[in-house]
């Protein structure tokens, strides 16, 4: 067993094959060599010069892919800091945090650096800003001016990027937009009310979440059918239109804009289940103030029916389809799950929304390539990430099975290697279970 969160001076992974995800090319047979927390080299095992002081993870039959990434999560949560291991257990090396206090955040990602804490890299864009009370960290801003504001304090306090959320009058969101361009800080979040997908874009928006602000394509039967859906349900899961939206995926594409779809959240919130129920398997990795959070942010409605929840699919399973038609449009696209907000395993969680992807018309390679090239090409880190190659971070996933050929085997985790640091089977199970609250 490799010792957990040990920093290893030098790491091979043995006769393996390597998958690039920004071509999908499969090499077999290669030996990678991993220095500290960099990638020395790669070259065919046949051929390749191993120290015989490195830890050898044998890869015969394997295969090794770049670290993945949720581009979409809350670590700063009620246990949150305890949940971070599990990122790292599930091949997730990396992650971009939507929202919460920076001091805690910038600490763990000291520590994560540093090797001193279990977790994955991260980019951090504490407090997000927001036009109404939420009971998360935000910047309320109700005018222009305020926006304004909001900016240029979240640049002092030396942000990653600047995340917008809902509630916002349209003068005051573009006032935040102009703002962070002149800044020039990347800014990202959810389109609402009074702003479309396509003026999110036009305005700099470098991704857009979740899904909102986008109408589903129905036909005139389903509109008349979806005009009973709940309203929450509208909100979230977007309304109809019987006009082709082409043209505004297309519009995003041309952009460059991301999209994160975060699949797997919505599908709770259709079904009116968004809570974590005692005694499930979920709930033995979140703590009691945490399941209460939850039930607050994402609570469900009184006068939720049967009716509501059958509709609620309807328009669920519109959203799995039109990541496919984005996709196909040439949006670029970004693996997210909301969690630990959103009930799932933060880490598994990517491993489900690669799978509705999947489901939603993308190809295992294209699905991939959103947990792994994409991020790297979002955060201008194409020179450091995404892809396998000598120079780069040494963060990747050895798998005992092609996700080329079956998504579902990005879940057959056989070691990981998390900037430098290696990972076996049981090291991985161990981080698992220690982040376990209470026994299942």
């Amino acid at each position: 067993m490799y010792a957990i969160g040990l920093a290893l001076q030098l790491v091979v992974v043995t006769n393996t094959t390597v998958i690039d995800p920004s071509t999908g090319r499969a090499t077999p047979g290669q030996a990678i060599l991993i220095n500290g927390s960099r990638v020395q080299s790669i070259a065919p095992a046949a051929r390749a010069t191993i120290p015989a002081s490195a830890l050898r993870i044998d890869g015969q039959g394997k295969f090794v892919i770049p670290g993945l990434w949720d581009m979409h999560v809350h670590n700063d949560v009620p246990g949150g800091g305890a949940l971070l291991p599990l990122y790292v257990a599930y091949g997730v090396t990396g992650v971009r945090d939507m929202d919460g206090r920076l001091a805690p955040l910038r600490a763990w990602q000291k520590e994560i650096q540093g090797g001193t804490r279990v977790g994955p890299r991260m980019v951090i864009s504490g407090p997000y800003i927001v036009g109404q009370r939420v009971p998360l960290p935000s910047l309320t801003v109700t005018t222009p001016a305020e926006g304004r504001a909001a900016v240029d304090s979240l640049a002092a306090l030396g942000v990653d990027f600047i995340k917008v959320h809902n509630g916002m009058t349209p003068d005051t969101y573009f006032a935040v937009a102009r703002r962070a361009r002149e800044r020039g800080i990347v800014f990202a979040g959810h389109v609402f009310n009074g702003v479309t997908p396509v003026q999110a874009s036009d305005s700099g928006q470098r991704s857009e979440e979740h899904l909102s602000g986008f109408p589903n394509e129905c036909t005139v039967t389903d509109s008349a059918r979806l005009a009973a859906a709940h309203p929450l349900h509208r909100f979230l899961l977007g309304g109809c239109t019987t006009r082709s939206q082409e043209a505004s995926y297309r519009r995003l594409a041309a952009n460059g804009t991301w999209v994160t779809p975060t699949l797997i959240v919505q599908q709770p919130v259709a079904a009116f289940q968004p809570s974590v129920a005692r005694g499930d398997r979920l709930s033995t990795f979140f703590s009691d103030s945490l399941l209460a959070m939850m039930s607050i942010v994402m609570p469900i409605p009184r006068d939720a029916t049967p009716l509501h929840r059958t509709l609620g699919l309807v328009m669920y399973d519109k959203r799995i389809a039109m990541v496919g038609a984005l996709s196909r449009a040439g949006v670029p696209l970004l693996t997210g799950s909301d969690t630990p907000v959103a009930p799932a395993v933060p880490g598994e969680a990517i491993h489900e929304e690669l799978a509705l992807m999947v489901r939603g018309g993308l190809t295992p390679l294209e699905a991939l390539r959103a947990a792994t090239w994409e991020p790297a090409r979002y955060l201008n880190a194409t020179d450091s990430l995404g892809t396998i190659a000598a120079g780069k971070v040494a963060d990747l996933v050895v798998l005992d099975a092609n996700p080329l050929l079956d998504i579902a085997n990005v879940r057959r985790v056989h070691a990981v290697v998390s900037n430098g640091r290696a990972f076996d089977r049981a090291a991985l199970d161990a981080l698992i279970a220690a982040a376990r609250v209470r026994q299942p």
